[in-house]
């Protein structure tokens, strides 16, 4: 069933922008793959992981993950955002999907400093869903929150939307702190 889910394209790079909590700025983005399983839902990679390996898919599940992240920092500079990607992978990088993956790269024409591969599957620190929210993690005293803060994942073709909501809502944030 997991090959045909990469036949189907039914996997989905889910993204975390990483917003810096002094200006608003977005200083990168964070992802990783999740399957809209047909009757299971969305599913996080720990949820698939033994079923993939189980096929011997990995590296094909890899190289997928990478054209998906190549596709949407094209979307992303088309929609005005020159955003670098850390993209978190399962497996070890092994010299052989290394050069596979700067084949990649350097065929999309994407510096390399763009996309960065990330070892893991794990999701970040002080997932927020909005500006309010984040302001309670401010309050609640994490560590991260005086530094940058990761917004909670969302699919790849809504984060330029996200984007322009934070940007917003930041605005209206200083402009509220500057008649405080």
């Amino acid at each position: 069933m997991i090959g045909n889910a990469l036949e189907l394209g039914q996997f989905e790079l889910w993204c975390q922008p990483h917003v810096t909590a002094r200006d608003g700025s977005v200083s990168g983005v964070q992802a990783s793959v999740r399957w809209r399983h047909p009757e299971r839902g969305v599913l996080a990679f720990p949820a698939f992981a033994d079923a993939l390996a189980a096929q011997g898919l990995q590296q094909v599940f890899v190289l997928h993950m990478v054209c998906d992240a190549l596709a949407a920092l094209r979307m992303w500079e088309a929609d005005g955002f020159s955003l670098a990607l850390e993209l978190s992978v399962p497996l070890p990088l092994t010299p052989s999907l290394a050069a596979e993956i700067d084949g990649l790269l350097a065929q999309a024409g994407v510096a390399p400093q763009r996309l960065v591969l990330r070892e893991s599957e794990a999701a970040g620190c002080c997932e927020v869903s909005n500006l309010l929210d984040w302001l309670h993690v401010c309050e609640a005293g994490c560590a991260h929150a005086a530094g940058d803060f990761i917004v909670a994942p969302q699919p790849m073709q809504v984060l330029p939307a996200a984007l322009r909501r934070w940007q917003a809502s930041y605005s209206v944030m200083s402009a509220a702190d500057a008649f405080s």
